[in-house]
């Protein structure tokens, strides 16, 4: 279960690191849309954009990160919520800008990617619970070891 926490930490600061960086050149304008991708976001701005990819990407990776690093049992949730909005922000963009990159596909695959290790987690979980309660793989009661 330990080995989970790691990859996941290590997957969720490297999205939330990209998206900062993201988030940065958009709001700096060193990251240039074109004229036309610039008007479909809304408000017309890349400020809007970057702030929207800090919200919605960076930091709630940036805690799940933090979280999966010390093992909490609440990573595997936000893993799962986290996921799933990285593969929201991957439609919606698509929805706005209308231009298909590289980039899309691939965090779009990592939402799902993050999505499925938060499944796995919560998974392990139940197991090490029922474990520690004495039942057995059916979770009744009537599975527990009799002494």
């Amino acid at each position: 279960m330990a080995s989970r926490h790691r990859a996941l930490a290590v997957l969720a600061g490297l999205i939330a690191l990209s998206a900062y960086g993201g988030a940065l050149g958009l709001i700096t304008g060193s990251l240039n849309l074109g004229s036309a991708v610039t008007a479909r976001l809304p408000f017309h701005s890349t400020i809007v954009g970057g702030l929207a990819l800090i919200a919605v990407v960076a930091a709630p990776n940036t805690l799940l990160a933090w979280l999966a690093a010390r093992g909490e049992r609440r990573s595997g949730d936000l893993s799962i919520l986290t996921g799933v909005l990285l593969a929201g922000w991957v439609l919606v963009e698509l929805a706005f800008i209308r231009e298909l990159s590289f980039f899309h596909p691939v965090y779009f695959v990592l939402g799902a990617l993050l999505i499925w290790i938060g499944i796995r987690i919560r998974a392990d979980e139940a197991d090490h619970s029922k474990a520690a309660s004495g039942e057995g793989a059916c979770g009744c009661p009537e599975a527990r070891e009799r002494p």
